[in-house]
């Protein structure tokens, strides 16, 4: 019975100290790799050698950020400034003055006269109306026929307007007491003439478009919109264009209208631009770039070079005393003109690497000799 009693109390005590013994190694063994951890991730460089290594820093520190949108814009003209001539009588062209598409032409010049019987039959009526209400009428209807020959007028001169025979024509009707068979029709517009349908000798009427003049004064350019920047985009927001025919111009616009649907191919939305146009050095269809200055607001901020991006997180260097680096993580908001804003992992006034492909090189080499030991750059 003794010898059991002997086997089983050496047994447990055995067991007892093995086990603390291991707990103690791996204690041991987890704080030696904490350490080797924290150590691996700093560097010492000889601070003779700081700058034949090319290494330089900048403050993080709180600035205003703008942030620079840049995508591709399409010139297009303008709706609002498209123009349809038509003629509400009915006649022939007689004379044409423009006679070919893409032709400019300005406000008031002739675009065409019409042979039109119809007109002379009003100015006809008209006169015959002018010239009763210019009598004095006698006996027991004077007044009936006065106001008769007063309504005939009206009605021949508002039809006339209606048909916008100038008031320049009509007051030469008038006075010249001459009806006339050719009314002649001006452009509305300076502009460039995008569509043509009038020839010599055709045959017109309502509804028949003669010409389409545009003016492009004034242009639209539709820009391409990423979804990330949709929420930045506001109505009036200035915006700058350029094309590579005038690379040394730089037209100003303002947003006008943010479309409502997403194109389902380029995953993109437009906008469109107003953009003043007034030597008509834009045209229809060019290709250009829009540039967008979006104010961020004060945060912040380290270098866009400072970061290092593995995929999976955001490393940097910061200089914790001249020589000495450690390598650290950080969070980042958006990016603005090449600089990050922080969320965390920096301090306002630490020095952040700004270039720190060799510190880099150095943190993969320390890692590849399994040491954990903070290792010091210099002559050997």
């Amino acid at each position: 019975m003794k010898p059991l009693i002997i086997y089983l109390f050496f047994t447990v005590l055995f067991t007892s100290c093995s086990k603390r013994d291991h707990d103690t190694y791996e204690n041991s063994k987890k704080s030696n790799e904490n350490k080797k951890s924290e150590q691996s991730t700093t560097i010492v460089i000889e601070s003779s050698r700081l700058q034949m290594y090319g290494i330089t820093t900048e403050l993080a520190q709180v600035r205003d950020l703008v942030r620079s949108i840049r995508t591709v814009g399409i010139v297009a003209v303008d709706e609002r400034k498209i123009f349809k001539i038509q003629t509400k009588i009915t006649g022939w062209i007689e004379k044409l003055y423009v006679d070919f598409t893409n032709k400019p032409v300005f406000v008031d010049a002739p675009l065409f006269t019409v042979y039109s019987p119809e007109l002379y039959a009003t100015q006809e009526e008209y006169l015959l109306a002018l010239s009763g209400s210019e009598k004095i009428p006698k006996g027991m209807f004077a007044e009936e026929l006065k106001q008769s020959n007063k309504d005939l007028l009206q009605a021949a001169r508002e039809r006339m307007e209606l048909w916008d025979v100038p008031m320049v024509e009509i007051s030469r009707l008038h006075e010249t007491k001459k009806p006339s068979y050719d009314l002649t029709f001006f452009s509305p517009v300076t502009g460039i003439v995008l569509e043509k349908n009038a020839y010599s000798g055709m045959n017109v009427g309502p509804g028949i478009n003669l010409f389409t003049i545009a003016d492009l004064s004034w242009v639209w350019v539709f820009a391409d919109i990423y979804e990330q920047d949709i929420s930045l985009m506001k109505l009036g927001q200035d915006v700058n264009f350029s094309i590579t025919a005038f690379p040394d111009l730089h037209f100003k616009g303002s947003i006008s209208f943010i479309n409502y649907v997403i194109d389902p191919k380029t995953r993109t939305l437009k906008v469109r631009i107003d953009v003043d146009n007034p030597s008509y050095l834009l045209k229809p269809e060019m290709y250009g770039v829009t540039e967008l200055q979006v104010n961020m607001g004060r945060s912040l901020a380290i270098p866009q070079n400072a970061v290092i991006e593995t995929g999976l997180r955001n490393l940097i260097f910061i200089e914790e005393d001249i020589g000495r680096f450690v390598m650290r993580e950080v969070e980042l908001g958006y990016l603005a003109d090449g600089y990050y804003q922080v969320l965390s992992g920096v301090r306002e006034g630490e020095k952040v690497v700004t270039n720190s492909q060799f510190l880099l090189d150095s943190e993969s080499r320390i890692s590849g000799f399994g040491s954990g030991e903070t290792r010091q750059r210099g002559d050997h």
